[in-house]
């Protein structure tokens, strides 16, 4: 039996961590592999850069190459399935900021929070716009935690935490801060900058907990149900 493969593009490797550890807990033991297609240098793309914007180039480029959307890729050839993420906290940007010149005007598209639907929902149509596509196609799971992937580490990791217990983690601004004021053993963010290793030795607890992570945070419930859907049986 062949392992599942799965391409992820997303906006920086602390994300693949977290994303890879929900999948892990998802597949129930299947066995996969997981490629990161950006940021990375490729061979078929280039550098892109980091973030968001270089998520919007991914996408941008990997739809040119499939003559207008990334459905025609053939990047499919090669993986099962594709995860393109993004952080919800995007929807608060314009492409001004990121230096991107179009003539789009579906950034900002923020909304008021709860619900976090509100503002993922707008998000999803800015993202399948980048690839190209009305809807998301087949082989395809997008990926946007409210308001970034590090509330789905909190949840994971201080279920008991104050912004959790009120029943407001998807909608507080700046989960990577509150995750800096963790003591220092377990901290994972310092001085604003994601510290690698700790989210790696971390990833089997986030595995461990992805079920409470579901139940806490809406958008990893809807990850999981999407990337399910998408999952090749097995052969």
């Amino acid at each position: 039996m062949s392992d599942l493969r799965v391409g992820l593009v997303c906006e920086g490797p602390t994300d693949n961590i977290v994303i890879n550890a929900a999948i892990s807990s998802l597949l129930r033991g299947r066995t996969f592999v997981l490629t990161q297609l950006q940021p990375e240098e490729s061979i078929a793309f280039g550098s892109t850069g980091t973030g968001w914007v270089g998520v919007y180039n991914w996408c941008r480029q990997a739809a040119d190459q499939g003559g207008g959307s990334v459905s025609n890729n053939p990047l499919f050839d090669t993986y099962d399935i594709l995860i393109v993420h993004l952080d919800a906290d995007v929807a608060d940007e314009t492409y001004e900021n990121g230096n991107i010149v179009t003539t789009a005007t579906d950034l900002p598209c923020s909304m008021p929070c709860p619900p976090p639907s509100d503002t993922t929902n707008n998000l999803r149509i800015v993202l399948l716009r980048w690839l190209g596509e009305a809807a998301t196609p087949p082989q395809t799971t997008l990926c946007i935690p409210s308001k970034s992937t590090e509330a789905w580490v909190i949840a994971a990791l201080f279920p008991f935490d104050r912004i959790v217990t009120s029943g407001e983690l998807e909608c507080y601004d700046s989960p990577a801060n509150a995750l800096s004021t963790k003591p220092a053993h377990s901290r994972l963010v310092r001085a604003g900058k994601k510290i690698r290793q700790r989210y790696q030795e971390k990833a089997g607890d986030i595995e461990r907990a992805w079920t409470r992570v579901r139940e806490i945070c809406t958008e990893a419930e809807r990850f999981s149900i999407e990337f399910l859907a998408t999952v090749p049986a097995r052969t």
